[in-house]
């Protein structure tokens, strides 16, 4: 659990994200304080969930939380959270997810200097930093050499077309005319920022579901 005053970072089920300061510790529970920029109008209701996540020596630490009371100390609001599950990830780790949905594929900057055309494959899970994709294994075999990739996909409702390339292509286990295919993305920290939010959305509203 974090030591009180550690700076946290609050994550709605929409991706939203607000810092804010643990005010006390005790078993099983947090006490944040309600963040600044959250607008005065827009009030959480009781029982909703949300990530509460923070720096750890190890890495970031992540706690699923669900929102239980709110009180006043002075001029100070504050929220009182249940923990519902802790995890750490390592550094250098990147939360994944679970994505359904089709996936298209063009390899770029070919000797001919001409584009293979799309393949279609479906989604298996992102992340921030790349995703692992289902591609029948002709389609594949296509892609293997191509030094630049642009992958098109949806998460969350927000589309997607992003440069990345192969890092790794294995036979899938469940099928002999496909294949798996793992990528890894090429952006900067503006378009990196964006997929970590809605990989932390699409996380807590897996788990909620799952709740």
């Amino acid at each position: 659990m974090p030591a009180i005053h550690r700076l946290v970072t609050i994550t709605d089920q929409d991706g939203r994200e607000y810092r804010s300061r643990v005010e006390d510790v005790g078993d099983g529970m947090l006490t944040l304080a309600r963040p600044l920029t959250l607008p005065l109008e827009h009030e959480f209701q009781l029982g909703q969930p949300l990530l509460a996540s923070w720096p750890d020596p190890d890495g970031l630490t992540v706690a699923t939380v669900r929102l239980t009371g709110t009180r006043l100390r002075e001029h100070l609001g504050l929220w009182v959270t249940a923990v519902l599950e802790l995890h750490r990830q390592q550094r250098r780790q990147f939360v994944r997810v679970p994505a359904l949905g089709p996936i298209e594929l063009m390899a770029v900057g070919t000797e001919s200097g001409q584009p293979f055309p799309h393949v279609a494959g479906q989604l298996l899970d992102v992340s921030e930093a790349g995703l692992r994709c289902v591609l029948r294994s002709s389609d594949a075999d296509l892609l293997a050499g191509a030094p630049d990739l642009l992958a098109g996909f949806a998460l969350a409702g927000t589309r997607f077309t992003m440069p990345a390339a192969m890092l790794r292509i294995e036979p899938s286990r469940k099928d002999d005319q496909l294949t798996e295919c793992v990528l890894t993305f090429e952006v900067d920290e503006r378009e990196s920022a964006e997929l970590r939010r809605l990989v932390f959305a699409e996380q807590l509203r897996l788990r909620r579901t799952r709740a």
